[in-house]
Order: C-alpha cells, then structure tokens, then sequence
C-alpha cells in the first residue's frame, strides 16, 4: 500500500474524513474528494461537477478496492476529507509520489 493510501488510513481513524453520500451531504465541510477510478461515468460525473462548483480538489487514481482496504471498509467510491491539514499532506504526498 502506498503512502497516501496510509495516510488515508490515518485519516479515517482520526475522523477527519466522510464516506459515500455523506460527502454530498457535507459538500460545504469537505476540503478534498477522492473517487474511485472504477466508479460509473453517471456518479463520475455528478462528483466532478460538485467539485468544480465548490471548488474542491479531487483525485481519482485509486480504485474502489485501494480506496476500501485502506480505510477498512467495503465497497468504498467516495471519500472527502474534511480536515485541512490531512488534505495538504494527502497532497504534498500525491506530488512526492508523481515526481518521485
């Protein structure tokens, strides 16, 4: 697993992130959105245009399964942190691993 992937688990464990249709929900609290690469092109498109309308980085490089098992949950399509300092290190590790 790799280390944004952990982290995720971390941040899941400090309760700084929401799940599923609870992200919708707490649109105006969520800071960074993660969706699963293998979600539909319907849901795909209803997340992307919450993030363009609130503004709202999101990242979708993970699968379900990688998104899942980091969190130790079942079937998980989408996540958003709600914690500013998680996202600026979900972040900072997303680019160490792009440029690493």
């Amino acid at each position: 697993m790799d280390s944004v992937l952990k982290l995720l688990g971390l941040v899941f464990r400090a309760k700084k992130l929401v799940l599923g249709e609870e992200v919708l929900e707490r649109i105006s609290d969520v800071k960074l959105m993660f969706i699963a690469s293998d979600s539909s092109e319907k849901s795909k498109e209803r997340y992307l245009k919450k993030c363009h309308f609130y503004n709202i980085e999101y990242i979708d490089k993970y699968d379900s399964s990688a998104l899942s098992s980091s969190i130790g949950k079942n079937n998980v399509k989408l996540i958003g942190i709600i914690d500013d300092g998680f996202k600026k290190s979900l972040l900072k590790k997303i680019k160490e691993e792009n440029n690493g």
